[in-house]
């Protein structure tokens, strides 16, 4: 009985984060369409394919998330600029969400729960070394300093060049990375909370107990890394209004 309320805490933790990342995307896509002219066109068609990620997530469509984030993945992937991105550490930490869903389902077989864990960890851990890879680049440059790089970097793309909204798309996307920097920290966060995850059910309690408190270290208002602490002494999850889960406290 113990083990199934554990269970059901964790798919409620889960789901909760697969809400916050459905209502993200929403939010993001709001914001890209009212700048779409400033929006890099290299990049636009994965921006326009993560529109239908809140109507998989909504019918719990997984294999087709994990499809649509294979393709938002060759677009980034075919972009040099965009190759070892915190987009592509995004990508990796999706698919990772969707896996330990997926383990996590009661109709999960035991041999197959362990091949879902496997996966799970093996793109947390891809999606981390892109967060720490990007964040050692950008984490601690100026304003001024990511607008030379990326100045640099666009102005020498062959279909960029010639653009007439050349200058809009290179400030458009430096103040997604001056975002990025604070938010990384944040995705940094949630992939050591679900790292924590596979070691609870993996009964290795000492090491999922030192990434959950690495993901609250990240991130001290990561309700998921709380309530699966909580589970891991055996506590109830804290209740959570829903506002609050749609506008956590500032982060900064």
């Amino acid at each position: 009985m113990k083990s199934v309320l554990k269970n059901k805490g964790t798919r409620v933790v889960l789901g909760i984060m697969l809400i916050l990342a459905a209502a993200g995307v929403t939010i993001a896509w709001i914001y890209y369409g009212n700048i779409n002219k400033s929006v890099d066109p290299r990049v636009k068609q994965a921006r326009l394919m993560y529109a239908r990620y809140n109507t998989y997530a909504a019918g719990s469509d997984f294999e087709m998330i994990l499809s649509l984030l294979d393709s938002i993945e060759e677009v980034y992937a075919s972009v040099p600029h965009y190759r070892n991105s915190y987009e592509m550490g995004v990508i990796h930490n999706n698919r990772a969400s969707i896996l330990l869903t997926l383990a996590l389902s009661d109709t999960a077989r035991q041999e197959i729960r362990q091949s879902y864990f496997a996966l799970a960890e093996r793109h947390l851990m891809q999606g981390i070394d892109y967060y720490n890879g990007w964040m050692a680049l950008y984490g601690n440059l100026s304003e001024e300093e990511i607008h030379a790089i990326i100045e640099k970097d666009f102005s020498s793309d062959s279909m960029l060049i010639r653009h007439d909204n050349l200058s809009a798309i290179i400030q458009n996307r430096v103040g997604e990375l001056q975002t990025a920097r604070i938010e990384t920290l944040r995705r940094l966060s949630v992939s050591y909370t679900n790292l924590g995850i596979i070691r609870r059910h993996e009964n290795q309690l000492e090491e999922a107990y030192e990434y959950y408190a690495k993901a609250l270290e990240l991130w001290e208002e990561n309700h998921a890394a709380k309530n699966n602490m909580n589970i891991l002494f055996g506590e109830p999850p804290e209740k959570q209004s829903f506002f609050r889960k749609l506008f956590p406290p500032d982060r900064n």
